[in-house]
């Protein structure tokens, strides 16, 4: 088991509050990377969009990860949200991913890992996207 693989196994064994505890923390440096980068009006939907995608990456929204984004954020209705993502940013979004630089991408990278570390699992998929994030 490299590295990467360790570390990923280390956040899906942590508990509930440690993973919200850890995404809360980089959450703040996310969105600084993304005001870097984007507009005001860019940011939300950017961001909306990035946690929706983590999220669909194995084709379910289970009452975990309901629970986790609304921890992260306070009561909100995801499903809510992402009807007021403006679709045009995900060429955005894989604009800003290809402008980063590596510490950036693993800032972004580390948000994903814990928003899908929470249903306690990561599969193939998840771990392509992962992958695929760090570029």
């Amino acid at each position: 088991m490299d590295k990467f693989d360790a570390m990923l196994q280390d956040v899906v064994n942590q508990e509930y509050d440690q993973i919200l505890l850890g995404a809360k923390s980089v959450l703040g440096d996310a969105i600084d990377i993304l005001k870097r980068r984007l507009d005001d009006e860019q940011i939300n939907s950017v961001l909306i969009y990035f946690i929706a995608s983590a999220i669909a990456i194995d084709g379910t929204f289970t009452a975990q990860e309901k629970k986790f984004i609304n921890d992260l954020f306070g009561n909100v209705d995801f499903m809510e949200l992402l009807k007021t993502v403006d679709l045009t940013v995900t060429g955005a979004m894989d604009e800003v991913v290809d402008s980063l630089n590596d510490e950036e991408k693993s800032t972004l990278c580390l948000l994903a890992i814990y928003i899908l570390a929470v249903d306690e699992n990561i599969n193939k998929d998840e771990y392509k996207y992962l992958n695929k994030l760090l570029g």
